[in-house]
């Protein structure tokens, strides 16, 4: 798994760092192949905007949060993407099944 993390007009955090990777590794079981992930954070005034994309194969799934907290923002965007794995599994599942019903 390659974990990409861009500050933008924001200090480089390596603590905030190792929260998005371990964040990021906690959703490699949705996933059958290594997967790339691409965080964005941004600082926009008062507002701390965390933008996360993961690709496998050609599934994109892309989150987006804004809050006041940098940690927030980023663990909103994370449980945003989780939900999208999570359907995206069960849809890829119940296809095989009824392939394979036949």
């Amino acid at each position: 798994m390659e974990i990409n993390v861009t500050f933008r007009h924001a200090e480089t955090s390596p603590v905030l760092q190792n929260h998005i990777e371990e964040k990021v590794r906690k959703l490699s079981k949705y996933f059958i192949k290594p997967v790339i992930t691409h965080v964005t954070l941004n600082v926009e005034g008062s507002r701390h905007v965390a933008e996360v994309s993961m690709t496998e194969n050609h599934n994109v799934f892309n989150a987006r949060e804004m809050s006041h907290d940098m940690y927030l923002s980023v663990d909103r965007a994370l449980e945003k993407l989780e939900r999208q794995l999570k359907k995206h599994k069960e849809r890829v599942k119940e296809h095989h099944k009824k392939n394979h019903l036949y």
